[in-house]
């Protein structure tokens, strides 16, 4: 875990920025190469009616107890977090819709293009075959709330002190992260900011404001 002795935020976005670009929708139902391809390419989409509003109210109602509960912390431990986001860790604990949600085909099927290892070591006389399957990094649900700055632009994986190089391959991708929107997100309340492209940059590349769009 971070140690983080002062938080420091950055600015808010201009008022009048507009955005020159945008995430590509697709249904939840396209085809898989579809999806891939658009991954490939940009870093991220967005996958229309993945959950019901039933499914996303029963989250609610599940993960209700652990919302009220006072923390009593002066942050939730992840720096680049605000102390005004309420935070439940865990989810897929709490929350048994979340957890059925993580075993949706079309995730199971992310799973296997992107992040499943399968190799073949020869020893002498014999070769033995191998398939690493992944693991679960986190699970959390964010409840921005009034006051909230914005996070810093940043990579996800930076949590696992992950080093990126240049050609990008999909398939050598350490890990792929999915939000679920349990409401309708807008820049005014707390979307996600994201630059499409910016996984096929090494650590050298920096984010500007000027390229972000909103989720």
């Amino acid at each position: 875990m971070a140690e983080v002795a002062k938080r420091i935020y950055p600015q808010p976005l201009d008022p009048s920025y507009v955005p020159k670009v945008s995430i590509t929708r697709l249904p939840a139902t396209a085809p898989i190469e579809k999806i891939l391809a658009i991954l490939d390419r940009d870093g991220g989409i967005i996958l229309e009616d993945f959950a019901t509003a039933e499914e996303l109210q029963q989250i609610e109602d599940e993960i209700k107890e652990s919302h009220s509960e006072d923390n009593g912390k002066t942050h939730t431990g992840l720096p680049i977090i605000p102390s005004e986001t309420r935070v439940v860790p865990g989810l897929v604990g709490r929350s048994k819709t979340v957890a059925e949600l993580c075993e949706r085909p079309i995730l199971n099927q992310l799973r296997e293009e992107i992040l499943i290892d399968k190799f073949s070591v020869t020893r002498e006389q014999f070769t033995d075959h191998y398939r690493i399957d992944p693991l679960l990094s986190i699970s959390l649900s964010f409840q921005i709330n009034t006051g909230a700055p914005r996070q810093s632009l940043h990579r996800d994986d930076a949590i696992h002190g992950t080093k990126h190089s240049a050609p990008f391959d999909l398939k050598k991708a350490s890990q792929f992260a999915c939000l679920i929107a349990g409401c309708e997100t807008t820049r005014a309340n707390g979307a996600t900011m994201f630059v499409p492209g910016s996984h096929r940059w090494d650590d050298n590349r920096l984010p500007r404001v000027d390229e972000l769009c909103f989720a």
